[in-house]
């Protein structure tokens, strides 16, 4: 068949075609397990204009099988190069150049990039043999094609897209850091964490007592969501019987906790000063109008301040500086979103524009803030991450105002000193710490 791509000379013909621009869509061994625990099958390339795509076979039984190596330099020639979910395409290239369309669509439009793969083949071979792990190996290669080519035209016109200023800090930066945060997965104790969370099916993401997360970019804010295989890990319930199906591949979990950062995020650009103490503390003693503040007093404080933080102005303490400080905050995004049509966040320039449904000066702060939040943990992730790169110890789990690390006492407290170092960048942004050897932290 015309569109198989088997032959030496076919190849090299495909090769010229990459300076013309090329789109990829990778067909791993099966489309339900996470892409760590796959293996490449075949690969769908389509030169950018072309009326049609062309399949390469890796390891399918119907063609002659080319050496994945042989397809990575095609790729690597692309003057550009397209793919639909470049996080995934990692797992199988090393492709830092490629153009992750859905994030360039979710950036744009503030929503998913809706696609299926799905037609009658592959629906009858998912519905019968999904646990498979080499399911796409049973599927006729002329069926993958044609869901990739199917793919392709629920996509292609975002490759008009303009790119946007700053799309590398998300495309290149963010992707990069998310695909190795998700390496190393969560140890657990593999029966009593199926029988809590009740995955789709434990083969999907789990493998030598351990569970793999997947984080997901493509929303409006850009704060990753984590969930896979019907387990949100983003929002591991508190419950002790839930947090003790994890346990530590190395030694213990070590929690550092951010305080009160959002707050003190917001702080930050509105340049109101906050000390090292407790940040909820020290607007409490203002609310309270007293140095001794009860434990009553600070959980109101916090509620207050989560409740300011998104845009809430409480009226009885409207006159305290950081509260005129943050209505001014407010009304200057807001005043520049009316005039510009659009405002853009620190640190990523991201921006948000009248597309997004609904705007109002107060969800407008709220978005900015956790793109902000967001940008700078990632910055921080990717120092964090190339710290570890040689230390057995692993940051395993992300959620927002926390990170959790697998910690190697061979490591030595040296390294829990620095990464406190990194995380507090000049301890602007002081952390709390908690350990155990399960998730119930203390």
């Amino acid at each position: 068949m015309f569109y198989i791509v088997e032959q030496e000379s076919k190849l090299e013909s495909l090769q010229r075609l990459a300076k013309l621009g090329l789109y990829v869509d990778v067909i791993s061994s099966n489309d339900l397990y996470h892409q760590k625990l796959t293996s490449t099958i075949a690969v769908y390339i389509r030169p950018i204009n072309s009326k049609h795509g062309y399949i390469i076979p890796i390891d399918h039984d119907e063609g002659i099988n080319v050496a994945k190596s042989r397809v990575y330099s095609i790729l690597l020639e692309a003057s550009k190069l397209y793919t639909v979910d470049k996080k995934n395409l990692l797992y199988h290239f090393n492709l830092q150049d490629a153009i992750d369309l859905s994030l360039l669509y979710s950036m744009k439009n503030y929503e998913r990039l809706e696609y299926t793969r799905e037609n009658n083949t592959l629906n009858y071979f998912y519905n019968k043999f999904q646990d498979f792990k080499n399911i796409n190996q049973l599927i006729p290669i002329s069926k993958l094609y044609e869901s990739c080519e199917k793919v392709y035209n629920q996509v292609n016109k975002v490759i008009n897209y303009k790119i946007p200023e700053k799309f590398n800090f998300y495309n290149k930066t963010a992707t990069n850091v998310f695909f190795l945060l998700e390496q190393s997965g969560l140890g657990i104790h593999y029966d009593a964490f199926n029988k809590m969370f009740n995955p789709r099916n434990p083969l999907y993401n789990t493998v030598d007592n351990k569970v793999l997360t997947s984080y997901n970019l493509y929303n409006a804010t850009s704060r990753p969501t984590n969930a896979f295989n019907s387990v949100n890990f983003a929002a591991i319930p508190k419950s002790p019987e839930h947090r003790k199906c994890f346990r530590p591949q190395n030694d213990i979990f070590i929690e550092f906790d951010f305080d009160g950062y959002h707050l003190r995020l917001l702080c930050d650009e509105i340049d109101y000063a906050l000390t090292k103490e407790s940040a909820h503390k020290q607007l409490a003693k203002q609310y309270f109008n007293k140095e001794e503040i009860t434990e009553e007093e600070y959980d109101k404080a916090k509620q207050i301040n989560f409740h300011a933080i998104y845009g809430k102005i409480p009226e009885k303490w409207a006159d305290l500086e950081i509260f005129t400080k943050i209505k001014d905050f407010i009304d200057k995004l807001w005043k520049e979103f009316e005039k510009n049509g659009a405002v853009m966040a620190p640190i990523s320039g991201k921006v948000f524009s009248r597309r997004l449904k609904d705007m109002n000066p107060q969800k407008l702060m709220n978005y900015v803030m956790q793109s902000l939040e967001t940008s700078r943990n990632i910055l921080i992730l990717k120092e964090v991450l190339r710290f570890l790169k040689d230390k057995k110890t692993n940051v395993v789990l992300y959620t927002y105002d926390a990170l959790l690390f697998d910690f190697c006492k061979e490591d030595g407290k040296e390294t829990l000193e620095k990464l406190k170092e990194i995380l507090e960048s000049d301890k602007k942004y002081p952390v709390k710490y908690k350990h155990s050897d399960n998730l119930v932290l203390e």
